[in-house]
């Protein structure tokens, strides 16, 4: 019988983080399987007795007591308990925008979803999970510490390959980057040139690869950011134009009044008395 476990932390909507959704833990029974069948999250299986099968795209793979494996969402995949000796296997689901992320540092795929389990945390994933459900004060921060902890593990048991790893890495981690100092440093007078030495590359390549990954160059993604927390400051209402202007890096109010009409259509005050 399978022993089902929600997270009753977790978001609605969309959210930028990685999220814990549910954990369980089943004996099978023999031949139990799933598919084939697409699941909507990450779901990863830690198998703690017995044998079965995995069945990608790829091939099919033999797994036994030790050994876990991943299903990623959108893909088909199969799975099944052997006949005779039915794997016991806990698991956990999650989702978040940064997963993909997270799993491109390591060489697992679809098609190749089979990664040796560790002796520590994995083999009592589920018995951590379900203590934490006892304090309602931090189980939230505990949940989201046990996800990452078993990712970074995830990482370090399988590796992307230097190559593969150093390509993915460096790309995400320059977005990343140039996203973090924007956010962080949008009320200054900055230029694309400045960001480009600050991330230790060429300025045409970094506003390339940016523009590919955020859709926007990073001058007009800064623009319309400023704009954003513009928005959020007029409908505030309790700032001057001048104060809001400032606020998002603009010194001269007229200057700040005609970029915020281009991109709106309307004035600042104009759009501050619609709130």
């Amino acid at each position: 019988m399978a022993i089902f476990h929600y997270n009753p932390e977790q978001p609605y909507g969309d959210n930028p983080n990685v999220y814990l959704m549910y954990w369980g833990k089943e004996a099978c029974k023999p031949s139990h399987s799933f598919g084939p069948g697409i699941r909507d999250m990450y779901k990863v299986h830690f198998i703690h007795q017995g044998t079965g099968i995995v069945r990608t795209s790829a091939g099919t793979y033999n797994i036994a007591a030790g050994q876990a494996f991943f299903t990623f969402p959108g893909h088909v995949v199969f799975y099944q308990a052997d006949a005779a000796d039915p794997w016991t296997y806990s698991w956990i689901g999650f989702r978040g925008e940064q997963a993909d992320s997270i799993l491109s540092r390591t060489s697992l795929t679809p098609d190749r979803p089979v990664f040796p389990m560790d002796m520590q945390i994995m083999p009592k994933l589920y018995e951590m999970l379900n203590e934490a459900t006892q304090d309602d004060s931090s189980r939230d921060l505990r949940f989201s510490a046990l996800l990452l902890d078993f990712l970074t593990l995830v990482i370090q048991l399988a590796p992307a390959s230097p190559a593969v790893h150093g390509h993915r890495r460096s790309r995400d981690e320059y977005i990343h980057r140039c996203l973090d100092f924007l956010h962080n440093h949008y009320s200054e007078d900055v230029v694309v040139e400045q960001l480009a030495s600050m991330i230790g590359l060429d300025r045409k390549y970094l506003s390339a690869i940016f523009k590919e990954a955020v859709g926007l160059p990073p001058q007009k993604y800064l623009l319309a950011y400023r704009m954003a927390r513009a928005c959020e400051l007029l409908k505030n209402g309790s700032f001057t134009v001048g104060e809001v202007a400032s606020s998002v890096g603009y010194q001269d109010g007229l200057v700040f009044s005609k970029a915020f009409k281009k991109l709106k259509g309307m004035s600042p005050t104009q759009y501050r008395n619609l709130y």
